[in-house]
């Protein structure tokens, strides 16, 4: 049976053969292989996808995606998932577990450099299999807010999850390139990364439900000290949306909280003090920096309150100043 427009793959079976992997459909239908000597993707009929019977079988829970790198390419898919709640009429899932899945036959041909390379280079692709807070859906876009989503004409939950999302907090975007040129939508699972926790409790005899959705943009990822500021678009760094739902008696409400790091051009480099001291950048666009910044946030989110969490101290007094000159307009 053909899946729903606008929804994925649920379930899939994964057959191993010595020369491909073979990806089929068990709720929709479609298929489609990966060569292991160069990673090529071919589509695949009911048929093709089940000849052969020399391999190894197991399941997975979605695709998240491809990457290219030395010596060929490596599949990323789900291994195992957790329900994580409901978000409206869709089950959320946490993706538990994933493996990428290797088409590197070309290593042999590489020089020992080239070996040194591709071997650091799959030290970071074990440390994304345990990236944490996956969270996806098969049938509803988790990128947009319930406020955005209301908003959108209603045809576009017919599309593709992938061309519904925005791409902001697509974590898995860049990995979906391939997937998305061969035109293997009903494969493509959008990831999510950020927190999902959905409670429901009693309120004087009628049920209730409140949902914390934190989604973190891909924009400017970096860990604290490293990533600071906004780069010259107004994207700021570690930038998370943080969607509060509540449920009651048919009504859902919805309350939107952002935040990211001061949208500057600055920096904080790390040294031997408790507290490094952080630093402007000077450059000439950096009025046009902040006005990038906040006409981004009016765009998406339309009026806003903004509240100032910077230390008052006079290390980071002058971080104030040009924003709040901005907002004073």
């Amino acid at each position: 049976e053909p899946l729903r427009p606008g929804s994925c793959s649920r379930e899939l079976e994964l057959r191993e053969f010595r020369d491909r992997y073979v990806f089929r459909s068990l709720d929709g239908g479609g298929a489609f292989a990966v060569a292991r000597a160069d990673g090529s993707l071919h589509p695949l009929s009911p048929e093709e996808a089940a000849a052969g019977s020399d391999c190894k079988v197991s399941k997975i829970y979605g695709v998240a995606g491809m990457i290219r790198l030395l010596a060929g390419s490596y599949v990323l898919v789900i291994t195992s998932r957790k329900d994580a709640g409901s978000y409206g009429a869709s089950t959320v899932y946490h993706a538990n577990s994933m493996k990428f899945l290797c088409c590197n036959e070309a290593i042999k041909h590489l020089t020992s450099e080239e070996k040194r390379d591709e071997a650091y280079f799959m030290s970071l692709l074990r440390i994304a299999e345990t990236t944490c807070g996956l969270y996806y859906s098969y049938d509803r876009d988790l990128t947009l807010n319930l406020q955005r989503a209301s908003k959108l004409a209603a045809g576009r939950v017919h599309k593709p999850l992938w061309k519904q999302a925005d791409p902001r907090f697509v974590w898995n975007r860049n990995l979906l390139e391939e997937l998305i040129e061969t035109k293997l939508d009903e494969f493509i699972t959008p990831l999510i990364q950020g927190s999902f926790q959905t409670e429901q409790f009693t309120l004087k005899d009628r049920l209730v439900r409140i949902t914390l959705f934190s989604r973190r943009c891909n924009r400017r990822l970096g860990t604290r000290m490293w990533r600071r500021g906004a780069n010259l678009e107004g994207a700021t760094a570690n930038f998370v949306e943080t969607e509060q739902l509540v449920e009651y008696e048919g009504l859902t409400s919805s309350f939107i909280q952002v935040r990211g790091s001061i949208p500057l051009l600055w920096e904080q480099i790390v040294d031997l003090s408790y507290k490094p001291r952080p630093s402007i950048i000077e450059h000439e666009e950096m009025t046009k920096v902040v006005e990038r910044h906040f006409h981004d946030l009016s765009q998406r989110y339309g009026d806003t309150m903004v509240i100032d969490l910077t230390d008052k101290a006079v290390q980071q007094r002058q971080m104030t100043v040009c924003p709040t000159f901005f907002l004073l307009q």
